[in-house]
């Protein structure tokens, strides 16, 4: 939906709603995430801050310091780019043939991962209609035919793929 435009009747669809309200979800997440102190190597909490505990936890497994120190992601995605673009086919398939083939190969992954039964294989097939139109619809046949071509490989889990295929392969 355009920025700056609401539907008639302040109703938002039911997809805006929907990520609108997994955005929510994440800001709240990573926001709580981030809220860890800056005391020493341990976590520690900030000088005047008490925990109402007496056994606090001060110390947990991602000791970043801060924002800074986050990963750059889009750069991480152009190094992606640059590795695997010479193994894309040419020309590159449609859309259709390359969503096919993306979520084809994240079921096949989760399959031989965690089994045929598996949760993640059961979602895979329950949302593979809407996902085959959300592909086809948000993602770039480049940037599908890269997460096929990584989940082949078992180079990661397909969100993660997902994200990196079309931040280095943007649909244009």
């Amino acid at each position: 939906m355009p920025r700056g435009r609401e539907p008639a009747g302040g109703a938002w669809p039911a997809r805006e709603r929907e990520r609108a309200r997994r955005l929510v979800a994440w800001a709240v997440l990573l926001g709580a995430s981030a809220c860890r102190g800056e005391g020493g190597p341990s976590g520690s909490a900030r000088p005047g801050l008490v925990s109402p505990w007496s056994d606090a936890i001060d110390n947990v497994g991602n000791q970043v310091p801060g924002i800074e120190a986050m990963p750059d992601y889009d750069a991480e995605a152009q190094r992606l780019r640059a590795r695997v673009e010479p193994e894309l086919p040419r020309p590159l398939p449609s859309a259709a043939a390359a969503c096919t083939s993306m979520l084809d190969g994240a079921r096949q992954y989760y399959v031989d991962v965690e089994g045929e039964a598996s949760a993640a294989a059961r979602a895979m097939e329950a949302t593979r209609s809407a996902d085959l139109a959300a592909c086809e619809r948000e993602t770039s046949p480049a940037a599908a035919t890269c997460v096929a071509v990584l989940m082949s490989k078992s180079e990661g889990e397909y969100p993660w793929l997902l994200d990196q295929c079309s931040r280095a392969f943007p649909r244009g």
